[in-house]
């Protein structure tokens, strides 16, 4: 692991006149991370945002009692990995545990490293994001020495195995990692996050085509990511020496130094060879600083291959390719990498799936809130895997949102005649936080069938999410625990009151499982 970085309060950022940045603007990550906006974005159960902010939220409770421990995944000095099953799913999940105490510097790229500051920065992170190639949160708890994560779990372990196995991929095969890579990083640089330490120990394998030799990956460890602006250089070295890129090293740099890392997993995954090497960190470094590496080692590869590579670890960040343009390059058309990654080889799934989108109506907060919380939290059926490849089929642009206009050119595709009225009225109850485009589980909440929901120990499941005390009941002091924040604090009163209303037949102010359940069933 590389030196972890201090939070994003403390993110020492310096005004640069040159402007090497994307023209991305903040747009949600302002508005969720800035409560005082929320008075103009979610007003009631037609406008409120179903992100991760709402769905991942603090437990009390000791985590073994929701969570039986199966094995120790993987341990270090202030932190372990146990993989756990959930005790009313059965569902296995990773739990990520940090004991609060200041952490070392294990890096040569000195830094604070705070290990409280580092947990909280990677939830803070985590809680904002919402792309399928990126490892998802589900809980977390805050004990007296320990924070507790409970994240997918990801049964392939490292990318790193691949290389410490001494195994070399095809060019086709090192495209589909690093097409799912760069989409992960072109979604977060568009969120105004730099993660700041790929490295193939911090991309995880969740399937492996043993046929096609094909790694399904998603990336991990957002302990180091900041937040950045446009205009603003950061000047906090971090990372690890393998996969630093020069400017961080000099401490002036922008989002372009995930970048460079790209590039050196790439160049790794095709020729089993560092690129920049050394005796030491301090020799690895002064390579790295150099910009020079061997293109022998790759002297099997196609001259489209290591032009990007070359693109990549351009030592000039500010002629160095960005996520947007490499996912265009000819190394991944060439292979139509973007159609294989997201193959759906039964034309009669996307068929159900439009289907679905179709029929969807939106139901009310309580039902929206609990299919938003199933949806996050089974990622791993193969309806949900199946519906976020055909949201990545219609996502042309690749940054994780839908506009009613790119949503009229997929659907169209699957869609005979041209019923655009019909589609766009499909894209305005899709679109239920009211932001003019469509994310990855708000499209997967209405193309999945509702039903694969239907299952005793799922309802309990998401009954328990609302029952934060363990009471066995749902109250409106629960809901407002829940919702607060998120809805109008002049509306909020209303809207809890009129969910009560709906669903607490003995109007003693309590839902019940069994009424719940009843709620539910109505839309799954």
């Amino acid at each position: 692991m590389g030196n972890k970085s201090s939070s994003k309060k403390d993110s020492n950022n310096t005004k640069e006149e040159t402007d090497d940045f994307e023209g991305f603007f903040l747009e949600d990550w302002e508005i969720l991370s800035d409560k005082s906006k929320l008075d103009n974005y979610s007003i009631d159960k037609n406008k409120i945002s179903f992100n991760n902010e709402l769905l991942i939220s603090q437990v009390k409770n000791d985590p073994f009692k929701d969570y039986e421990e199966i094995k120790l995944l993987g341990s270090g000095s202030f932190a372990k990995v146990l993989l756990v099953k959930n005790k009313v799913t059965g569902l296995i999940r990773a739990m990520k545990i940090i004991k609060k105490k200041k952490s070392a510097t294990t890096s040569s790229l000195p830094g604070p490293g705070s290990t409280d500051l580092e947990i909280l920065n990677e939830i803070d992170a985590l809680k904002h994001i919402d792309h399928p190639n990126i490892v998802k949160i589900f809980e977390f708890y805050n004990s007296e020495d320990a924070y507790y994560l409970i994240t997918e779990y990801c049964g392939g372990g490292e990318l790193f195995k691949v290389i410490d196995a001494k195994k070399k991929l095809t060019e086709i095969q090192c495209a589909y990692v690093m097409y799912q890579v760069l989409s992960a990083i072109k979604y977060c640089h568009k969120l105004k996050i730099m993660h700041r330490d790929l490295k193939p120990e911090n991309i995880l394998i969740y399937k492996h085509d043993t046929k096609n030799d094909f790694y399904d990956v998603k990336i991990c460890d957002f302990g180091t990511s900041q937040i950045f602006k446009k205009g603003q250089w950061q000047n906090q070295p971090c990372g690890s020496v393998y996969y630093v890129a020069p400017e961080v090293i000099h401490k002036k740099y922008n989002s372009k130094c995930d970048l460079w890392s790209v590039g050196v997993i790439m160049f790794m995954l095709l020729s089993n060879k560092a690129p920049f090497g050394g005796r030491n960190d301090n020799d690895i470094l002064r390579n790295v600083l150099s910009g020079k590496y061997n293109l022998g080692f790759l002297q099997n590869c196609s001259t489209t291959t290591i032009d990007l590579i070359k693109k990549l670890l351009d030592k000039d960040y500010k002629t160095r390719i960005n996520a947007d343009k490499a996912m265009n390059h000819p190394f991944f058309t060439k292979y139509n990498i973007k159609e294989l990654v997201n193959d759906i080889k039964d034309e009669n799934i996307i068929k159900k799936l439009i289907d679905n989108l179709k029929k969807y109506k939106c139901g009310t907060l309580l039902q929206e809130t609990a299919l938003a919380y199933l949806v996050h939290n089974y990622p791993d059926l193969k309806e949900i895997e199946n519906a976020c490849k055909l949201f990545n089929k219609i996502d042309i642009n690749g940054d994780g949102k839908i506009t009613s206009a790119i949503f009229y050119k997929g659907i169209c595709n699957y869609w005979k005649g041209n019923p655009e009225k019909e589609i766009l009225e499909i894209f305005e109850k899709l679109d239920t936080d009211h932001n003019n485009y469509i994310g990855y589980e708000e499209f997967i909440r209405a193309a999945v069938d509702k039903s694969i929901f239907l299952d005793e120990k799922v309802l309990k499941f998401a009954f328990k999410y609302f029952d934060k005390n363990d009471t066995g009941e749902i109250t409106y002091q629960s809901l407002s625990s829940i919702f607060k924040g998120h809805i109008k604090s002049e509306s909020i009163d209303e809207n809890l009151k009129k969910i009560m209303n709906e669903i607490d037949k003995d109007e003693n102010g309590k839902i019940g499982y069994e009424d719940f359940c009843e709620l539910m069933k109505k839309i799954l």
